[in-house]
């Protein structure tokens, strides 16, 4: 019986190690996830808004193959979306939205603030 108890001090350290182990593993999975999102992002946002939007015309047809065909691959549910849904996924673009819409509204201004300072200034004497 060469195994020896180890002391509480021991496992403390051993089990930081562990933790420590853990959260380095965990932290690299989330990096890489990340990266690929951030790489993939317009592919995924593409393909998220072409499976909301023409999601409908699929589920009809895929509901008709149920029917006609039972099959353990069939037997997955599909997600219906309400008006509620889609609202929600639109508030969570609105910040997106935002950042696109805001510099065509500053430049909007600018160029009619340029128009109304050069009528003032420079207006026809009749």
């Amino acid at each position: 019986m060469n195994n020896q108890q180890q002391t509480p001090l021991e496992r403390l350290i051993s089990d930081k190690e562990r933790v420590l182990s853990q959260c380095r593993q965990k932290e690299q999975k989330l990096n890489d996830d990340f990266s690929y999102i951030q790489e993939n992002a317009g592919t995924l946002l593409l393909s998220g808004l072409s499976s909301i939007l023409f999601n409908s015309k699929h589920d009809k047809a895929d509901s008709d193959l149920m029917k006609a065909k039972p099959s353990p691959a069939n037997e997955q549910q599909t997600l219906s979306l309400g008006f509620t849904d889609y609202l929600t996924i639109a508030k969570s673009m609105m910040p997106i939205a935002w950042d696109i819409v805001q510099p065509i509204l500053v430049s909007w201004g600018i160029n009619r603030a340029k128009r109304w300072v050069t009528k003032l200034l420079f207006k026809k004497k009749r």
